[in-house]
């Protein structure tokens, strides 16, 4: 079957009559809330090796006063005997929220290689060890 063609309605204004077009609505700006300022500079493997010095002995448990909890600078101090640990590799980082983060890194300790947990919070204008674990 041929196609069929058909002459299209005048589509240009008449000759002499002036056509104001509609203004188009505009569209509503779309809400954006206003970002979070960045978390505060974390150095995680300075605070993680701090305490890893204490729990090896070669550190002053006075040191936990000033990254640690009062909660959790009494179990950590019970925990602390004398150990070498070497390395310690680059900590992975999650910030769960912009005043939290949780540190996770392994280490290696008299010939072994262990993990070690933590949470740090920002209070006061520090971060301070909420939960240290070492997974042996």
């Amino acid at each position: 079957m041929p196609p069929v063609v058909r002459r299209l309605a005048a589509y240009e204004p008449p000759v002499g009559v002036a056509v104001i077009p509609r203004p188009r609505p505009r569209p509503q700006p779309a809400w954006v809330p206003e970002p979070e300022p960045p978390s505060p500079r974390l150095d995680a493997v300075r605070l993680v090796a701090v305490v890893l010095e204490v729990l090896d002995g070669r550190r002053s448990a006075r040191l936990l006063r000033e990254v640690v909890s009062p909660a959790l600078a009494g179990q950590l101090v019970a925990a602390v005997r004398p150990r070498s640990t070497r390395m310690i590799r680059v900590p992975r980082v999650c910030h769960p929220s912009r005043l939290a983060a949780e540190i996770s890194v392994t280490v290696r300790r008299e010939g072994r290689v262990l993990a070690v947990a933590a949470r740090v919070e920002h209070r006061r204008g520090r971060w301070w060890f909420t939960a240290f674990t070492v997974l042996e």
